[in-house]
Order: structure tokens, then C-alpha cells, then sequence
């Protein structure tokens, strides 16, 4: 797969994980129950990056929106991929409370990766599905070497 190569795109891919980041931390502030004006400032960051998100978008050529999909769902994967390492010492058993922070954020981000991929993957039109099974593919023959 090509590298994406405009400004654009670039901002849009970095604007899509600090997204990601401020859901995450906005969901591990309420599943803890922790609340105050922290969970306030993620909200409103979603919202603001959200903004961008769309503004951005509108200038994209239809070739360069379908790239920056196709590169966001091949980075979600390669974290996915990354879970088992991240989430090898956490246990479902574990309550809420007593919970470390950093399991709780693991556990919430790889709900977050996974809930992004699935709408990302179930959008794709059927030339980026292919182009997305190509370069999955590829990926997969150089990580067997």
C-alpha cells in the first residue's frame, strides 16, 4: 500500500487517534467512577477533533478518504494484533475496583480498536475491501520472514 503522501491525510490519521485516546480516556473515567472536570475535557476534545475530523474530510479527493481508511484499519489491526502481549496479565475476574489504571486502559482500548475496525471494515466499499485483503495479506508474508 502506498504511503499516504498530503498534509491532509496526515492530520486526519493523527486527529483519528487522539480521538481514539480521548474516548478511552473518557470511558475509563467513567467505568472508574472517577468523574470531575477531567472527564469534561476529554468530551470536549471528542468534540473538537470531531469538528476537525469532518472539516478535514470534506477536503480529501475520494482516492485519498479511501486511503486514509484502509491505513487507519491496518493500524488498528497491528494494535489488535498487539493485544495478546498487552492484555497477558489482566484477568476478566478482576473488578472494576480493584483493577490497575493500565489494565483498565487496556481493556477499554482494545474494545475501542475493535468496535472502530469492525464499523471501518463493515463501510468499505468492495475496491477498498480488495485493496484491504492485498495489503493484509502483505503484511502477513513479511512478518513470516
Amino acid at each position: 500500500m502506498p504511503a499516504i503522501m498530503g498534509a491532509a491525510p496526515r492530520q486526519i490519521l493523527r486527529l483519528l487517534q487522539a480521538a481514539a485516546f480521548a474516548r478511552i480516556q473518557c470511558e475509563c473515567i467513567r467505568l472508574s467512577r472517577a468523574g470531575g472536570p477531567e472527564r469534561f475535557d476529554y468530551q470536549r476534545r471528542i468534540v473538537a477533533y470531531t469538528r476537525e475530523l469532518e472539516f478535514l474530510d470534506h477536503a480529501l479527493a475520494p482516492d485519498e478518504r479511501s486511503a486514509v481508511r484502509l491505513e487507519r484499519a491496518l493500524f488498528l489491526r497491528l494494535l489488535l494484533a498487539s493485544a495478546p502481549k498487552r492484555l497477558a496479565s489482566w484477568s476478566d475476574k478482576e473488578t472494576l475496583d480493584d483493577m490497575p489504571p493500565s489494565h483498565l486502559f487496556e481493556w477499554v482500548a482494545h474494545d475501542d480498536e475493535r468496535m472502530e475496525l469492525a464499523e471501518i471494515e463493515r463501510t468499505m466499499t468492495p475496491q477498498e475491501a480488495l485493496r484491504y485483503a492485498h495489503a493484509r495479506l502483505h503484511l502477513a508474508s513479511q512478518n513470516s520472514n
